[in-house]
């Protein structure tokens, strides 16, 4: 296989066919020339902040005409054949608009430049023309950089937790008697949230002294995360605090994400607690609106989001829907930030999610996948009949 000195990149909101051969080790071009219409320099320039951080690369731009004046564009990239006759240039066929690749890939194959195309459910590409098999692309995206290819600011990342042996336990005990103790638990999650405010200290009433409330209590105790002082709790330190108040349950779905690395080459980054804001207009300042991510993975370069909830989704949210349908809501609207194959799921610890035709009917035409109560026995069996064990 040929490897080519420069990637003609045509540029479009789907970052992910343009990135893949660009940081593949047999693929990776010495330049890579990014086609963009006025619409899409922000692609662009997402494109470009991951790109330049893998070093050795040189990343340009080619400003295009209006993305659906055939005549203009074809222009365009003569031009650009033209100017760089002598370099060995191949075509990126897999963005842009319809128009823009018919145009870029006629002009290409006028002039006898090789031209490519990205199949992103695969991971391989095909070398349009010739009769040789489509070829395995090996670069693997990080989920900061999925996120940023998108336009999306994350925070540097974070020291994954450890989890000791005692959370451990903590969390198959709660997990075991999933049936039983949603509504203590229930309880007790109020009681930790409301802790943040209060110096991580929270007085108990006489409504909050139930047996069940009490065995909650005990196991967190017991765990190390906080003591009770009579009828006060008091939490450890904040990230004690936070891991009660359902941290436990990212922890265990990330670490059992982490468990499925060894079975599954595809699954190649597991993040949690990230904060995500959209990066702004080339030039002004990035956007406030902050989305949180309770639990990323990418697997075969598709993003794949995880909302863990412990609270009762039964409840009444802020207007009038419950906050099971605002939990669907919220991941529909998370979907958005990794392309359009991006994948989510919603685990409901108390079961919720599950009880609801309404909900589980928009979940599931939203292409949201519910693991629900008991099912959280068998959560690593749930993620790979859903997403591992399948194609695309």
């Amino acid at each position: 296989m040929n490897r080519y000195d420069t990637h003609l990149c045509l540029v479009s909101d789907q970052a992910t066919p343009n990135l893949l051969p660009a940081l593949d080790e047999t693929w990776r071009p010495r330049r890579v020339v990014l086609a963009c219409s006025s619409q899409m320099k922000d692609a662009a320039q997402a494109l470009r902040s991951v790109l330049q951080t893998k070093g050795g690369m040189v990343i340009d731009t080619l400003d295009l005409p209006n993305a659906y004046d055939y005549a203009a564009l074809s222009e365009t990239f003569l031009n650009f054949l033209a100017e760089h006759a002598d370099e060995n240039i191949a075509l990126n066929v897999t963005g842009g608009t319809k128009l823009m690749a018919v145009a870029a890939q006629e002009v290409f194959r006028a002039e006898r430049k090789p031209v490519f195309y990205v199949n992103v459910e695969s991971d391989e590409v095909t070398v349009i023309g010739e009769k040789v098999a489509s070829q395995p692309l090996r670069a693997k995206l990080k989920v900061h950089e999925m996120l940023r290819a998108h336009g999306y600011n994350v925070p540097p990342a974070q020291e994954q937790p450890q989890i000791s042996r005692e959370l451990r336990d903590l969390t198959a005990r709660l997990i075991d008697h999933v049936a039983s103790a949603g509504r203590a638990l229930g309880q007790f999650n109020a009681l930790a949230r409301a802790a943040r405010d209060h110096n991580l200290r929270i007085e108990l009433n006489r409504d909050q002294s139930s047996l069940a409330l009490g065995d909650i209590v005990a196991l967190f105790e017991e765990a190390g995360l906080l003591r009770q002082q009579g009828s006060t709790l008091i939490f450890k330190n904040e990230e004690s605090r936070f891991f009660a108040n359902g941290g436990w349950l990212e922890a265990h779905v990330f670490e059992v994400l982490q468990s499925l690395r060894a079975q599954h080459d595809g699954l190649t980054d597991v993040a949690m607690g990230l904060r995500v804001a959209f990066a702004g207009a080339a030039g002004k300042p990035p956007g406030r609106d902050k989305n949180e991510i309770d639990v990323a993975f990418l697997y075969r370069n598709t993003l794949h989001l995880i909302e863990c909830k412990t609270a009762n989704l039964a409840q009444v949210g802020n207007g009038d829907d419950s906050k099971a349908t605002e939990a669907i809501y919220k991941m529909e609207s998370l979907l958005k930030l990794g392309g359009l194959r991006t994948k989510g799921m919603v685990v409901d610890y108390r079961g919720e999610l599950s009880k609801s035709d309404a909900n589980q009917k928009r979940a599931a035409e939203a292409g949201i996948a519910i693991v629900s109560g008991a099912q959280l026995k068998d959560l690593k069996g749930a993620i790979n009949r859903q997403w591992l064990s399948r194609r695309g």
